[in-house]
């Protein structure tokens, strides 16, 4: 019971703050005005080399929190 909701309550987090990261940085992607300026700001905003990449991370960050919720969620379920 502990774990499972300290898994619900990490998994939440790992959702939101990706959901954040990712938003930052299809915002960085689109609204920048040239690819330089872009990747300037991908490596200090995102600490990546460039935007992609942090996509990429952020949507592989969402997929492992939606598996802990859904495990977590079948944890909570199957109790005798």
């Amino acid at each position: 019971m502990f774990f499972t909701r300290i898994g619900i309550l990490v998994a939440h987090a790992l959702f939101w703050l990706s959901s954040l990261r990712l938003a930052a940085a299809v915002a960085i992607a689109f609204f920048s005005p040239d690819l330089e300026t872009g990747r300037a700001f991908a490596e200090r905003y995102l600490a990546t080399a460039s935007t992609g990449e942090a996509i990429d991370q952020t949507l592989m960050y969402i997929a492992i929190a939606i598996a802990l919720g859904a495990l977590c969620e079948l944890s909570k379920r199957s109790r005798v």
